[in-house]
């Protein structure tokens, strides 16, 4: 289990907390990604109807249709590396369901933590694949792909380490091994790839999120998240990330 204070240092909890700011001063702007996301994931319970559903990244649950998964799956495990108090309270009410605090990079936060000033090259960094200790059943990645990867590079970078080719290799690395456990399982996947930056109408820069190939499902979907219009991510520029969602339930 990883400590609070090492996911406060690391940037975790900040990050967190970022997203329901974020959020909220956004004033509507995510209904539409989150919408989407929820119905993604009814239409993939009524069409497999597992009675075991793990939701990997359940942060905040803005994205997780919890009162149906709830009324649909005998279990549901909702694994975060931190839960909000405000989730704790409120899922009290669903006896089916489970808070589980989990690193889903199989380890890999705190042996960074406890390496970082001893790592001269990130591109050599073993990365473990998750293991839970619980029937997973069916999986659903939300919006968690990019977020991990990107909180260990960033990290790292404060630790001096500067070399981009390094850190995006570690990063791929960290994204093949999620990758690597969903297919293990009947999963889905929901993940931004791409970050579009705007300055006024004009599009500023274009930045890639995936350092990996995703492999094909049995169905993919993509949207568009107007994820920040208030330039306070990047100064006085709008961001907007493009979303997939891949069925690898059955793939065939």
């Amino acid at each position: 289990m990883v400590k609070g204070r090492i996911l406060k240092k690391m940037g975790y909890l900040a990050d967190q907390q970022g997203i329901i700011n974020r959020y909220l001063r956004e004033a509507g702007g995510w209904d539409s990604h989150l919408l989407k996301c929820r119905d993604y994931i009814l239409d993939k319970l009524n069409k497999y109807s597992p009675a075991v559903v793990t939701v990997l990244g359940s942060g905040w649950l803005l994205d997780v249709p919890l009162e149906e998964l709830a009324e649909k799956c005998n279990t549901i495990n909702l694994v975060d590396i931190n839960h909000p108090p405000q989730v704790a309270r409120k899922v009290k009410q669903y006896p089916g369901v489970n808070l589980i605090k989990d690193d889903i990079t199989g380890g890999l936060i705190e042996h960074i933590w406890k390496s970082g000033t001893e790592i001269t090259d990130p591109s050599l960094v073993k990365v473990p694949v998750y293991s839970p200790s619980y029937d997973p059943g069916m999986v659903i990645s939300l919006n968690v792909l990019t977020q991990t990867d990107t909180l260990i590079s960033d990290y790292l970078g404060r630790k001096g380490h500067s070399d981009i080719s390094s850190l995006r290799a570690l990063r791929g690395e960290i994204q093949s091994a999620h990758l690597s456990f969903l297919l293990k399982h009947p999963s889905i996947l929901i993940t931004d790839y791409s970050e579009l930056i705007f300055d006024k109408d004009a599009l500023f820069a274009q930045n890639e999120l995936l350092f990996v190939e995703l492999p094909p499902g049995s169905e993919t979907t993509e949207w568009e998240w107007d994820f920040d219009n208030s330039g306070e991510y990047y100064k006085r520029k709008r961001l907007l990330f493009k979303v997939m969602a891949i069925d690898y339930v059955k793939r065939g």
